[in-house]
């Protein structure tokens, strides 16, 4: 059976090669037939045998390579179809022996899986026949003309991507049904007010927040943190993953603990296991990264609204502390608006919301739009913070004082720079030397070795916040990249980058005195 099975194989190989073989064969015999019969290929023959052969050559192509077979109607049809040109080109006959022979395909394509039928040829017109061989030649019966875009294809339409976010409608919530009650609203600020007001705020970043990076922007001036994303369902179902993901300690307050979900019950279970060690459960509305469509959460979940208000409103009504939300924008001003409103409805006790639309993602090419922020806040009663744009502590101030908002959230610039919200230090960021990245580092391995730290954030940090002098002094982060990742492995990577950037400047110094000399 093995044997038969492997001769089986073997012949279902062949069976295109067999084919087009016997396609070619036929094609011949009817190249000859038409000849015979139009006693001289006429010059709109002439062009038809031409385009086909280069249709030809594709046909074949592609018959080998999806195994499908040409029958004997489909040679009967290239027989009529040929014989049809010839007749209707009887009286040209100053074309020479050298056009004699040529192939002539039968069909265009056979019927695609959308069931399209093949074209038929109607009151002798030349120009269907041609169109059926699939050439792109336009030919009329005065003058057997052949147009010039011969062989052309027609262009393709783009197909205009369709979000379903742009056009659902916002979830209205009635007045008598809405959680944004007086009372409610002031225990909203009453949660502010006892957080101490924070201004400055560390942004969940998946891998990156972790507590050691949340301890060391604590140093250096921020005064509220999230922790990193963290998977609802995975936090549910896996207690490994609960131990690596949350990790806080008594000085890491005030803490508000992010997930994402697109099921309010088992948010609410997520939430449950996290209640007693933070001061209020973020919910991620504004992922717009490639994983998170594929879970259908963060700011894909601008597709299901109704999901999101269900979300929202459980957290709300069923946990003991209060439940905040981090949301996007829509391209529309007047639909953020409606959408924070129904978050606010919903029972959200502080909304984060970030200028940038979902499609937005590259921050280096899209500035965040502050004036939608500012209208945020304008229409709601509860605190509002800004997100976007805020690079260093002067915009982190600037952004207050044009948004009017409770506070702002930075994370990109965090990582390459986590004094950026020290009053100690320049507004604009700049380092007070130029080796400071190596030192916050030491910094950042000290806590790391306090508040145990996962190895691939560690390396996820160092490459962060060396990732300039890495591209001055490339082979040090080869060779560090070639090591097993340790603690001790980057302290020495440090210390040894130290070292490189003083003679970098050293050398540098030198080279200006001379210049001016």
């Amino acid at each position: 059976s093995g044997r038969r099975r492997l001769m089986n194989r073997a012949l279902a190989r062949t069976r295109p090669v067999a084919a087009a073989a016997r396609v070619v064969a036929k094609a011949k015999v009817i190249a000859a037939a038409a000849k015979k019969a139009s006693k001289g290929p006429s010059s709109s023959v002439t062009s038809v045998t031409s385009v086909t052969l280069a249709t030809y050559s594709t046909r074949v192509s592609d018959l080998s390579r999806s195994r499908v077979t040409m029958t004997a109607a489909d040679a009967e049809s290239g027989a009529a179809t040929t014989k049809n040109i010839a007749n209707d080109n009887n009286n040209n006959k100053n074309s020479s022996d050298r056009h004699s022979e040529g192939l002539v395909i039968a069909k265009r394509r056979k019927l695609e899986a959308n069931g399209a039928e093949k074209r038929k040829n109607t009151n002798g017109n030349i120009s269907g026949n041609v169109a059926d061989l699939g050439g792109g030649v336009s030919t009329h019966n005065s003058d057997h003309s052949t147009a010039k875009n011969k062989g052309s294809q027609p262009k393709k339409k783009e197909k205009k991507a369709h979000y379903k976010y742009l056009t659902a409608e916002i979830p209205t919530i009635p007045k008598e049904k809405s959680l944004a009650t007086p009372e409610r609203v002031e225990k909203a600020w009453k949660f502010f007010r006892d957080m101490g007001e924070p201004k400055w705020h560390v942004a969940p970043m998946v891998d990156a927040s972790e507590l050691a990076f949340r301890m060391l922007c604590r140093k250096y001036g921020a005064t509220c943190a999230y922790t990193p994303m963290m998977h609802a369902r995975l936090f549910n179902e896996t207690e490994k993953y609960r131990k690596e993901q949350f990790t806080t300690c008594a000085e890491d307050r005030p803490l508000l603990t992010q997930f994402c979900a697109n099921d309010p019950q088992v948010l609410l279970s997520a939430a449950r296991h996290v209640e007693a060690h933070c001061d209020a459960v973020d919910i991620n509305l504004g992922c717009p990264q490639r994983i998170a469509r594929r879970g259908n959460y963060g700011s894909f979940l601008m597709e299901d609204l109704e999901t999101v208000r269900k979300m929202v409103y459980t957290l709300a009504t069923e946990l003991s502390i209060p439940v905040t939300c981090k949301i996007r924008i829509f391209p529309e001003r007047e639909k953020t608006l409606q959408y924070a409103k129904m978050l606010e409805d919903a029972g959200c006790s502080l909304l984060a919301v970030h200028g940038r639309t979902r499609e937005q993602k590259d921050c280096r090419e899209v500035r965040a739009d502050w004036s939608i922020i500012k209208d945020v806040k304008d229409s709601l009663k509860i605190p509002v913070l800004a997100n976007g744009n805020i690079r260093n502590l002067k915009d982190a101030k600037d952004c207050l004082e044009y948004t009017g908002c409770d506070g702002v959230l930075s994370a990109g610039p965090l990582l390459k720079n986590p004094t950026l919200f020290s009053d100690e230090r320049p507004e604009t960021g700049e380092p007070p030397c130029p080796e400071d990245p190596c030192n916050i580092l030491l910094e950042y391995l000290d806590l790391c070795e306090t508040y145990d730290t996962p190895q691939r954030m560690i390396r996820g940090h160092v490459h962060k916040l060396l990732r300039s002098w890495f591209e001055v002094f490339p082979d040090v982060r080869e060779r560090m990249n070639n090591e097993v990742s340790t603690v001790q492995l980057y302290r020495d990577v440090a210390h040894e980058m130290k070292d490189l950037i003083r003679k970098h400047h050293q050398h540098q110094h030198e080279q200006q005195e001379e210049a001016t000399t």
